[in-house]
């Protein structure tokens, strides 16, 4: 028989909204559709995890807990009281406080529901893509209902207390491997990729948008601000996607760049209109190159320009196949030196293409992840 996974994923609100089913409000379509136009949304993992599991040969399935109107409309399909609506806003705060967070599961809540999934699906793995989202308490409960419960993560761990349930951490972080094995939980590094559904094979240099930007734009980030202000400088139709406070861009002086966010399938064909694509990893990365936007960039024919960490070169060989940057005028001086020569510009995306296409794409990670859940799943 056919192994079986669950994958529990997180939405960005952004995202649930502009699908429809960030509230209580009733969707107006059964669970099964609405869940399928979410996952085939382009957003995350989950859903190329999904399919090419499915090719592999295993049962996967995908529940996206904080999709409010979906979960209401499971418990609706299934017989099961609805969650209340107007608690899940302070799950997420409610999840942090110890004895609180351990009770969730219990009351008609969206924790609740997801337990109810989990209990009904009875799978061999449950693969839990949003680890802050699942209280301790929760995790021992969602143990008890699968043969091996696996966490990924590419963000600062939580408390240790969270990950105390866990059979084996994932991770493309090497930091976070690290730190897991350090608290003794199995942990093992799978590096990101890209969803081969979203490839564009137009010449680079054909494209209409010349420069584009796609990430959060906070306070937060703040090597991000210098780094886009040295490549307006340089390239003054630069583009700049992603969720941003007004004030935020106003003090950074780039507020004319800005377009607003962009998500999965509007990002892709963003992407796949660009010359070129500006990156740059959180302060989470430390010396690592571990972000998806390398992947997505390369995979959609765009020319990435990026930053020259240590492990760069085991991903793309830069100079040929990416452009790497020790400074924001570096990335400035690069990539406007690239559109300035489209037919080295052509040249460089092609390659990087070429070599995602080849090794970082989510079919060819799961050939590794499913080798590490068969060498942790317990033996009959």
């Amino acid at each position: 028989m056919a192994q079986s996974i669950l994958l529990i994923d997180s939405y960005y609100r952004g995202v649930l909204d502009s699908l429809g089913v960030a509230t209580a409000d009733p969707i107006g379509r059964g669970y099964e559709d609405a869940l399928a136009e979410l996952v085939d949304f382009g957003f995350g993992t989950g859903g190329a995890y999904q399919r090419n599991l499915r090719a592999a040969g295993w049962r996967a399935d995908v529940i996206v807990p904080n999709a409010l109107g979906l979960q209401m409309q499971w418990a609706r399909e299934n017989g099961v009281r609805s969650p209340f609506a107007r608690g899940w806003k302070y799950a997420p705060h409610l999840s942090r406080l110890p004895g609180v967070r351990d009770l969730l599961h219990l009351v008609p809540h969206l924790h609740r529901v997801m337990l109810q999934q989990v209990e009904a699906a009875q799978p061999d793995v449950v693969l839990v893509q949003d680890i802050n989202l699942v209280p301790p308490g929760l995790a021992k409960e969602i143990r008890r209902n699968t043969s091996l419960l696996v966490g990924e993560i590419a963000s600062p761990l939580p408390p240790k207390p969270y990950l105390l349930s866990y059979d084996l951490i994932v991770s493309a972080l090497p930091s976070v491997v690290e730190q897991a094995r350090s608290w003794n939980i199995p942990s093992v590094g799978v590096p990101l990729g890209f969803d081969e559904r979203w490839m564009t094979v137009s010449p680079a240099s054909s494209r209409p948008i010349d420069a584009i930007f796609v990430g959060s734009f906070s306070r937060l980030q703040l090597a991000t601000a210098p780094l886009l202000r040295a490549v307006a400088e340089r390239i003054p139709t630069l583009q700049i996607y992603g969720p941003a406070s007004q004030k935020v861009l106003d003090d950074s002086g780039l507020a004319p760049f800005h377009r607003g966010p962009a998500w999965g399938r509007r990002m892709f064909e963003l992407l796949g209109q660009s010359k070129l694509v500006v990156n740059r990893h959180g302060e989470v990365a430390g010396p690592y190159a571990v972000n998806m936007r390398m992947f997505e960039t390369t995979g959609s024919g765009a020319l990435l320009v990026t930053e020259a960490k240590q492990n760069l070169a085991d991903l793309f060989e830069p100079g040929r196949e990416v452009l790497a940057y020790r400074s924001a005028q570096e990335a400035a001086d690069l990539a406007a030196a690239a559109l300035a020569e489209p037919a080295r510009l052509d040249a460089i995306a092609r390659a990087g293409q070429e070599r995602t296409l080849a090794e970082h794409t989510y079919a060819r990670r799961i050939e590794r992840f499913i080798e590490i859940l068969e060498e942790h799943l317990p033996r009959d």
